[in-house]
């Protein structure tokens, strides 16, 4: 079954060195201007990329009926609630429980992003959340991958949002959000997310690397891994120059998991080049946006017009990885 990326919304903020004191959000602008005030800053994002991805605005009438029966959500997130939990604390411990407002108790469950997200939406298949580090965003591509291939629904918005912990607001994290729609070809007409193929998700994976000996990952378990995401399925019936063009690859980890990455790099180059497939790109990219990195990273891959073949890795320091295998979604199969 073939599983295609039909939208994509994100917000990032990003280095702003003359913003002064302007907030790079506005909510607003994205949400209306009623509604979101007891809502967490990585809700909001979450809401307004996953509106962008599925082309509705907030205020839209939720699904209903059997296309909401067939509609799922799944988030990854890393942070998205730290500051609410430290600043609850924080009030428990001065004021005591009546400092805290009744409206913003529901932001301390870190489900509640996504559930926002999947009520808005009206996505009534699932909603769940991953917390890995780093990893979450594109492990939420791979629930939604499987989901669609086992029949769990035939729509479904892989998500990611954060907001950067205040430990680590200061090197270089940055808060974001965002979400791909992913459906299976043939059985989303009329429902969220049935637009144009932006590409197609042929493969997904996580594995996780032992340390070796000497620190850095197990050998055995490199060469392993490499070996399975190298393998990961690419479009069937590919023929000509299509087959034949070269993967781009992308590993995405956080600066204390760069050489950690790199081992990961070269390894699946190495593996790709045993099954006899090029490599036009190998890059390394920092995680400057926690769980939303991957995602960030594979909106850039996905494209209309046939940006090609690409394996995306997402690695956490703990040595969690995930791959992404994406086609062009381009031919007379795709339409």
């Amino acid at each position: 079954m073939t599983v295609l990326i039909t939208g994509v919304g994100a917000v990032a903020e990003e280095p702003r060195p003359d913003a002064g004191d302007v907030p790079w959000f506005d909510p607003a602008a994205h949400l209306g201007r009623r509604g979101w005030k007891y809502l967490t800053p990585a809700t909001r994002y979450l809401l307004a990329a996953g509106n962008e991805a599925l082309g509705r605005r907030h205020d839209d009438p939720p699904l209903a009926g059997a296309a909401s029966e067939r509609f799922g959500v799944v988030t990854g997130t890393q942070y998205a609630i730290d500051r609410v939990h430290r600043r609850m604390n924080a009030t428990l411990t001065t004021e005591g429980v009546h400092g805290i407002s009744p409206a913003e108790v529901p932001g301390f469950s870190m489900n509640t992003p996504g559930s926002q997200l999947a009520i808005t939406t009206g996505a009534r298949a699932f909603s769940v959340t991953l917390t890995n580090p780093v990893t979450a965003g594109l492990e939420a591509v791979q629930f939604a991958v499987t989901a669609l291939r086992t029949g769990r629904a035939d729509v479904v918005v892989a998500a990611a949002a954060d907001q950067a912990s205040e430990d680590h607001g200061g090197s270089g994290e940055y808060d974001a959000a965002a979400a791909v729609v992913l459906s299976a070809r043939g059985r989303a007409p009329g429902t969220a997310g049935a637009g144009r193929p932006l590409a197609a998700v042929t493969g997904a994976l996580s594995r996780f690397l032992a340390p070796g000996p000497a620190g850095g990952p197990d050998p055995a378990a490199l060469a392993a891994s490499a070996a399975r995401i190298a393998a990961l399925p690419r479009t069937t019936g590919a023929v000509g120059p299509r087959a034949a063009r070269a993967v781009r690859l992308v590993v995405v980890a956080p600066p204390a998991a760069t050489p950690l990455a790199l081992a990961v790099r070269d390894a699946v180059t190495t593996a790709l080049a045993d099954t006899r497939s090029m490599v036009r790109d190998a890059a390394v990219h920092p995680a400057r946006h926690c769980a939303v990195s991957g995602l960030l990273e594979l909106i850039a891959l996905a494209r209309p017009d046939g940006g090609g073949p690409a394996l995306l890795v997402s690695v956490s320091e703990s040595g969690h990885l995930t791959a992404i295998r994406i086609d062009d979604a381009v031919g007379p199969e795709f339409t």
